[in-house]
């Protein structure tokens, strides 16, 4: 049977070839296979977008703590329009004399002065588009809000930095540069095995044991309290200021499991701890009142003042203001330094 035959009894069956042209044979093969080619890239698979899982959650980069509030409160003083404020300082002055029916003597009197503190009024400014909010929506970003809490975040740490280190090149100081805290000290040059130094160097918290740790914190609050002329004592409500890599060694313990922290709380009965990044190698210890009154505030003039939005014609412009006067120092004598323990 020849492929004629065969065909028409195919045909016969119901299968039709359209002439010869889809009928395979030997001599037609070649030509039938490169008709099969590819026109197209060969696949390499699903685009890795398709397999990838997209998670709904937000991760927020975290920024170094601001913790100057920890340790005074703030207080509002006045707005934005003032240029800066006065405080009222009085001291008390005067002697006394023997008694004589013919004379009055020494006199008594008070002592008025008028501290200055400037306002510095800062700023930050965010713009959107409305193409990339519609871009950022897609992945359910709220662009907007994101760039606005962005804004209030740079004008809190700003605020805090102010608080601790003032305005440079103003008459607004921090809390660890105002100029009348008395001068720092340093701790004492001791080795762990108790002994001074040959040359006197300064030692290291790292290098020292718990009790000489213990014992340089008691050289700072002796500081203190001869600042004061015992106006503070141990009694009185203590802050103790250290950076991040000291409040570790602040948990060194003896061999019986005292730790440095488990000896200050014994002795100060009203002792805080608070860590400030921005200390490098100095603690603080501050009493937050003399006597009742207020060692020093953290003063504002605003805390965050929003300003109109202002739309373009493809985005929107806003400014964000706040106001400062850094920290507001009463009693200078209430805060003690000791620099070079880390």
């Amino acid at each position: 049977m020849n492929e004629r035959q065969a065909m028409m009894m195919m045909k016969a069956k119901g299968i039709v070839f359209d002439e010869a042209k889809g009928f395979i044979t030997s001599e037609n093969a070649d030509k039938l296979a490169q008709d099969a080619a590819l026109v197209t890239t060969p696949t390499a698979g699903v685009p890795a977008i398709l397999s990838t899982f997209v998670d709904p959650g937000v991760i927020e980069v975290l920024t170094a703590p601001t913790n100057a509030r920890e340790i005074f409160g703030e207080v509002k003083k006045g707005d934005w329009s003032e240029t800066g404020a006065l405080f009222k300082a009085i001291e008390m002055a005067g002697r006394t004399t023997p008694y004589t029916d013919f004379g009055n003597g020494a006199t008594s009197d008070v002592n008025v002065s008028y501290p200055y503190r400037e306002n510095y009024v800062y700023q930050t400014h965010i713009r959107y588009g409305d193409r990339e909010v519609a871009v950022s929506g897609r992945a359910l970003i709220n662009l907007a809000s994101e760039k606005q809490l962005s804004a209030a975040t740079v004008l809190d740490i700003d605020a805090n930095r102010f608080y601790l280190l003032g305005v440079a090149g103003k008459q607004i100081y921090g809390l660890l540069n105002d100029p009348n805290i008395p001068a720092a000290i340093t701790p004492t040059a001791l080795n762990e095995s108790g002994k001074a130094t040959e040359d006197g160097k300064i030692v290291k918290w790292e290098d020292k044991n718990t009790r000489h740790i213990y014992e340089d914190i008691l050289r700072l609050a002796a500081e203190l309290f001869a600042n004061s002329k015992g106006n503070i004592d141990e009694k009185s409500d203590l802050v103790l200021c250290v950076p991040p890599e000291v409040n570790v060694l602040l948990g060194k313990a003896t061999d019986y499991n005292i730790s440095v922290k488990d000896m200050l709380q014994k002795y100060f009965t009203n002792i805080r701890f608070v860590t400030l990044p921005e200390l490098s190698d100095s603690v603080v210890l501050i009493a937050t009142n003399v006597k009742g009154r207020a060692t020093a505030q953290l003063g504002y003039s605003d805390k965050m003042r929003a300003m109109r939005i202002v739309p373009h014609t493809s985005y929107y412009d806003q400014k964000f203001v706040a106001g400062t006067y850094g920290a507001i120092v009463y009693y200078p004598y209430a805060i003690a330094v000791m620099d070079g323990v880390c």
